[in-house]
């Protein structure tokens, strides 16, 4: 008995991409490559890709495709989660925050469809988030590049969704602002893998598996996509001038000094209090007022505690045919 040809099952936004563009593309490549005919699931507003990623799987698809911005990402990425499943991305959006960590070419139908059919696999990391609402209701998502609670979280709760459509990234400025004339500080107890727990406050706390940002801002020089670690920032500037420090270090230093073999002029950061790094399997997180969270830019509501985890090599992606880990 002849072995079934394998199957490739489309993940996609509707509102960034019509399916008969993609239909143009990814079933003559289907075809050359001796693969059967692709399977198409529209994401929805209330499910941003998860559900369509476990149908998938259980409709026994060889790998994933998805087709739209950071969120659709994400919520494939969730459904794929320890299956063994690859992603293959093809980055629609404003972000593309996972692509452009992995160094993949944006908005490229083409070579997005090569990786699908005949790219090579790569396990990277997830972070795993657990949290509890106010109300008591805990949930688990996954993330792909960083989680980000205080200022971070309200600069997108504050983002205007048209304005964001029509400047991209530049949109964000008009909600930093906002955010930044609340001043709020977060009260909480935290804990990194088996330590005590300490006390703070913290204008920002991010967690990630990913180093870069929007414009190839380099907020974490040491994140690796496949280190087994995440690692942590915690922001706690006073006023202006401590922004004003921070920016420097995170546009400046982290882009040119640890990025070049100058590493050693770049001071220790684990002794500025204004801008603090640190490593771990684990972050527990217990707030005194509910705090805001987002996952790779989207944001998910109120929390009053959150542990965050890597789940080391939990996804496997495509990566482009030939690629190697050297480069």
């Amino acid at each position: 008995m002849m072995a079934p040809m394998p199957t490739a099952a489309v993940v996609f936004n509707p509102v960034k991409i019509d399916v008969d563009d993609l239909r143009k593309v990814i079933d003559p490549a289907a075809a050359q490559a001796g693969w059967d005919e692709s399977m198409y699931l529209e994401t929805s507003e209330d499910d941003p890709g998860t559900g369509m990623a476990r149908e998938a799987v259980e409709r026994q698809a060889s790998v994933v495709l998805a087709v739209g911005g950071d969120g659709t990402v994400r919520g494939v990425a969730e459904g794929l989660r320890d299956t063994g499943v690859p992603l293959a991305l093809c980055p629609q959006g404003t972000g593309n925050l996972l692509a452009r960590n992995l160094d993949l070419t944006l908005d490229n139908l083409e070579e997005s469809t090569a990786a699908c059919f005949n790219g090579v696999d790569r396990p990277i990391d997830l972070g795993v988030a657990m949290w509890s609402r106010p109300g008591g209701k805990q949930e688990e998502h996954s993330f792909l590049v960083m989680a980000g609670l205080g200022l971070d979280a309200q600069m997108i709760s504050n983002s205007d969704e048209e304005l964001k459509k029509k400047l991209g990234v530049a949109a964000y400025a008009k909600s930093l602002v906002v955010s930044l004339k609340d001043n709020h500080r977060m009260r909480l107890l935290y804990r990194l893998d088996e330590d005590e727990l300490r006390k703070a406050r913290l204008h920002t706390i991010m967690v990630g598996n990913c180093g870069s940002l929007q414009n190839n801002v380099l907020l974490l020089p040491d994140a690796a996509v496949d280190d087994g670690v995440l690692d942590v920032v915690a922001m706690r500037p006073q006023g202006l001038f401590g922004w004003a420090q921070i920016m420097w270090k995170v546009l400046v230093e982290n882009a040119l000094l640890r990025r070049s073999d100058t590493r050693a002029l770049v001071p220790n950061r684990d002794e500025d209090r204004q801008l603090n790094y640190q490593q771990c399997q684990r972050v527990e997180l217990f707030f005194r007022e509910p705090e805001e969270i987002e996952l790779d830019g989207d944001h998910f509501g109120e929390v009053l505690a959150v542990r965050m985890s890597v789940d080391p090599g939990g996804l496997v992606v495509k990566m482009p045919p030939g690629w190697t880990r050297e480069g």
